[in-house]
């Protein structure tokens, strides 16, 4: 799974608090769902490793959660998504309000680490 974190010039502020401050998938669905819409960077965000967003991806990616973040108000409380591959199908239910909450709160994120000229950290495991 992958989370991320805000840093100033390498470091966590002095105010910041992991589980507080930080955000993260809840799932491999929504993972699979909304990592597309955070690859934005010079680099796919590495799902194993340590991906770093510099200022100008942390505001592309705000401007692309901040549009998404519309359509996903436009659909139903919660839809279904199936997924074909050689291995069968799978399908799994997504909610709306649990894909708008990473959103929101990688949306504060952006916003705190422009006003500080700082960056995203995505780490995968």
């Amino acid at each position: 799974m992958i989370d991320w974190k805000v840093t100033v010039g390498g470091q966590l502020p002095p105010d910041w608090e992991s589980r507080r401050d930080g955000c993260w998938f809840p799932d491999f669905e929504m993972q699979h769902l909304l990592l597309p819409h955070f690859d934005v960077g010079e680099q796919p965000i590495d799902e194993y490793g340590e991906t770093i967003f510099d200022s100008g991806a942390v505001a592309r990616l705000g401007r692309r959660l901040s549009a998404f973040r519309g359509q996903i108000e436009s659909k139903a409380e919660s839809w279904s998504i199936t997924e074909r591959s050689s291995r069968g199908e799978e399908t799994f239910l997504v909610e709306r309000e649990a894909v708008l909450a990473v959103i929101d709160k990688t949306l504060a994120m952006v916003e705190y680490a422009l006003s500080r000229g700082g960056e995203l950290v995505f780490s995968g495991d």
